[in-house]
């Protein structure tokens, strides 16, 4: 999976004309997949823990976001990888810096889903709004500054 992300976001960033970095175009399409695994868990928890929207969307935030920063950390940030307890250190500075972003989500989402009441279409809504957030600070505040700290992979 991590190959097939790298061979895609070269793709991504030949098909740009170098425009979009290639760290931008793996994170887009990490960010993808990540909605795939936020939907999922949207509709899972919908049906299996919660009713409530905001309830569930939080849940599946929480594991999107999760699933979201190990997958960048091993194939979009590769060259500077945290590893040892620099992980859960970026993990936990990850979600600090990106809660702002699931703020932002979760008060757009549950805007739309007021006005809709289609899950799905809610969540895609809040996506959008934290994600180009979400690139510019983890960038910046996680693996740019941490991966000094960490010692990069061989």
């Amino acid at each position: 999976m991590i190959r097939f992300i790298g061979r895609l976001s070269r793709v991504g960033v030949r098909m740009s004309f170098g425009l979009l970095p290639e760290t931008l175009v793996s994170f887009l399409i990490v960010g993808s997949l990540g909605v795939l695994v936020h939907l999922s868990i949207l509709n899972i928890a919908m049906r299996v823990i919660t009713e409530e929207f905001k309830y569930a969307n939080l849940m599946a935030m929480l594991v999107a976001a999760t699933f979201n920063f190990f997958m960048n950390n091993e194939s979009t940030f590769r060259e500077r990888s945290l590893v040892g307890r620099h992980v859960l250190l970026g993990y936990l500075f990850y979600l600090g810096i990106t809660g702002l972003g699931m703020i932002m989500s979760l008060f757009v989402s549950t805007h739309i889903y007021a006005q809709n009441r289609v899950p799905m279409v809610a969540a895609l809504g809040g996506i959008v709004v934290g994600s180009l957030w979400n690139y510019l600070m983890s960038y910046t505040f996680v693996w740019k500054l941490l991966s000094k700290f960490s010692g990069r992979r061989e």
